[in-house]
């Protein structure tokens, strides 16, 4: 709640993920909740499948109140710079350009990602603004949103997540 001249607010919306990269998972803020992600390899037995979800690429969603099943699964490909949304039987994927935005497209609307250097973008639909977001050190933030996006913007904001995570990786054993 934001209280400006005597008056409550409810907060803008906002969606914030984080990797807490000493539990191997990360933590996505979605308003009131808390979705964690896990590595899809972290379900499995063994030490291989354990050594293996330290560098994995390929995350579950668990949303409250069902925290025991699956909501979705994100994945990130560094050879095509592509983030890959799935949620049940439906598939999303970002494209990847060398010099322009990146672009998905959602339930048969195009959206394009403009990225900027400095960490910011923007996510429209057509010329119109429907998020903003931040990267950061291991996490993303997006917010002016509309309500209708939520989910799938958090899955996408995971996808950030992940692709900063593993260009870490590239980079720190090159």
């Amino acid at each position: 709640m934001i209280k400006s001249e005597g008056v409550v607010r409810p907060a803008p919306p906002m969606i914030q993920a984080t990797a807490r990269v000493l539990k191997n998972i990360i933590e996505i803020r979605v308003g009131e909740l808390l979705w964690e992600c896990r590595p899809v390899q972290a379900s499995q037995e063994g030490i291989g499948s354990r050594i293996a979800a330290l560098f994995s690429q390929d995350y579950q969603t668990f949303v409250p109140p069902a925290k025991d099943r699956v909501h979705s699964t994100v994945t990130y490909t560094r050879k095509n710079d592509e983030i890959r949304i799935r949620v049940g039987e439906e598939t999303w994927r970002t494209v990847s350009s060398t010099f322009g935005p990146m672009t998905i497209d959602y339930h048969g609307v195009g959206y394009s990602i403009n990225e900027r250097l400095t960490g910011r973008f923007v996510i429209a639909r057509g010329s119109e603004s429907v998020g903003v977001g931040q990267l950061g050190f291991r996490s993303c933030t997006i917010d002016q949103y509309p309500p209708e996006l939520e989910p799938f913007l958090a899955n996408l904001a995971l996808g950030y997540v992940i692709r900063t995570l593993a260009w870490e990786m590239f980079f720190a054993a090159g």
